[in-house]
């Protein structure tokens, strides 16, 4: 019964209350052996109409989860080309096979854009690549932030997308997907006193404009 819609078992269910209305009368219409016989297909009719009825119910009644609402926000883009603009603004670039991750350390502050041109090889990872070398700047570093941006994508990112939107002690992280000349995040957090000053930093390395009426507060 997994497999079959709960509409079905319960016009089964249907089926079957006539048919014991119709076994229940014959019973008293029948004598001997005929009686016996009915009796028993009462009982088979019964046990089926009460597992059917516990399935149908299952399938009716299942909880379903609403979907949440996050904040949003979207930022125009004055250069798509994030390559030169990136470079341009002191980043350092690694490129891999789903695109490419800039980093550019300032004192004691990360910044990290991660590029991603191909979502299939960002989530299916080889396990073997070869591994970056570490930076030892980043050692002394004691707040990190960056973006996700994924220039190609699918449903099933978008859904996965306000999941990349965090923020701890020492790292704030937003993801976002690339939108014709925008960018935008599915789960916008503001940034506390201690993300604040960076995030616009990294705003202005991306070279994107605040557009304040894309801002929606979750209900």
């Amino acid at each position: 019964m997994r497999n079959i819609k709960a509409r079905y078992i319960w016009i089964s269910v249907a089926v079957c209350f006539v048919l014991a209305c119709v076994l229940i009368f014959a019973v008293t219409k029948t004598t001997g052996v005929w009686t016996n016989v009915v009796i028993v297909l009462i009982a088979m009719v019964f046990i089926y109409m009460t597992v059917a009825i516990q399935v149908a119910s299952t399938k009716t009644f299942r909880y379903k989860a609403k979907p949440i609402k996050y904040p949003t926000i979207e930022y125009r883009i004055e250069n798509l080309d994030f390559d030169v603009v990136l470079k341009r603004n002191g980043y350092k670039p690694r490129y891999t096979p789903f695109g490419a991750i800039y980093l550019k350390i300032v004192d004691i502050n990360a910044y990290r854009v991660s590029v991603i041109n191909n979502f299939e090889k960002y989530f299916n990872q080889e396990e073997n690549n070869e591994q970056a070398p570490a930076n030892p700047e980043l050692a002394k570093c004691q707040k990190f932030i960056g973006v996700e941006i994924f220039t190609a994508y699918d449903e099933d990112v978008l859904r996965k997308l306000p999941d990349f939107s965090l923020q701890g002690k020492n790292i704030y992280y937003c993801g976002f997907y690339l939108e014709e000349n925008k960018i935008v995040s599915l789960n916008y957090i503001e940034p506390n006193e201690t993300f604040a000053e960076l995030y616009s930093n990294i705003k202005a390395d991306l070279q994107v404009q605040t557009d304040q009426s894309s801002l929606e507060e979750a209900c």
